[in-house]
């Protein structure tokens, strides 16, 4: 009775922890934005370093080592597109906000890898500016710029438990603004034209601290 006891408890302890593991053969979490994919990368990275360090400087262990690590790229980019395509009409979660109504919820789809090994997502839904969004601007700048041609990006912002922002990606941008009472004006009901977003594969730490999820336009160019 003991003995099964020990293996229960035993049982449900890994139950436990392949529970709070993310999928697709990944050890690490799973994420609020991008689900199993940054933790994919991070198992990629980490065997990729392992293997780097256990060669020799030698040409011949250089050469089995740069074999090892195109196998497993190959392996990892299967990994990740699968986990990518399993992305495609989840919702992404995201807090409410005066600024912006989402029409459609926002979501991310696998498309294609960008290089060797970064992956590229679509990024789908609808998303429009809720009210009259007014930026202020120097007189200068307004008159040496023509407004026609301007366009807000429209950014995703990760933030952990204490409201920090800890990630941000741009996935689209608004066009139409206007220049009234010497403000830039990104007027309400003007709808977002929705991009593709590129995954950086050194960013596992930063979405692992992800607790809420908001949308924000970036006017640091302005």
């Amino acid at each position: 009775m003991k003995i099964n006891s020990i293996i229960t408890g035993i049982t449900l302890f890994a139950i436990a922890i392949l529970s709070s593991c993310g999928g697709s053969g990944s050890s690490a979490e799973s994420c609020m934005i991008f689900g199993d994919v940054p933790g994919l990368y991070a198992d990629y990275q980490t065997q990729s370093d392992k293997i780097k360090q256990a060669a020799e400087k030698s040409e011949t262990d250089y050469k089995k080592a740069s074999a090892q690590i195109d196998e497993l790229k190959e392996e990892y980019r299967g990994k990740i597109e699968e986990a990518g395509k399993k992305l495609a009409g989840q919702p992404i979660e995201i807090a409410p906000g005066e600024d912006f109504k989402i029409v459609t919820p926002v979501t991310l789809e696998f498309k294609e890898f960008a290089n060797s090994i970064n992956a590229v997502f679509i990024v789908g839904g609808e998303v429009e500016a809720a009210k009259n969004l007014a930026i202020e601007v120097s007189e200068s700048w307004l008159k040496s710029h023509d407004v026609q041609y301007l366009y807000l990006p429209l950014l995703l912002v990760g933030c952990d438990e204490q409201g920090t922002e800890v990630t941000s990606a741009k996935i689209g941008i608004f066009k139409g603004l206007q220049a009234i009472d010497g403000k830039i004006v990104l007027p309400a009901g003007t709808k977002a034209e929705l991009q593709t977003v590129a995954y950086n594969s050194n960013d596992y730490e930063n979405y692992i601290q992800v607790k809420s999820v908001k949308l924000a336009i970036d006017t640091s160019k302005l």
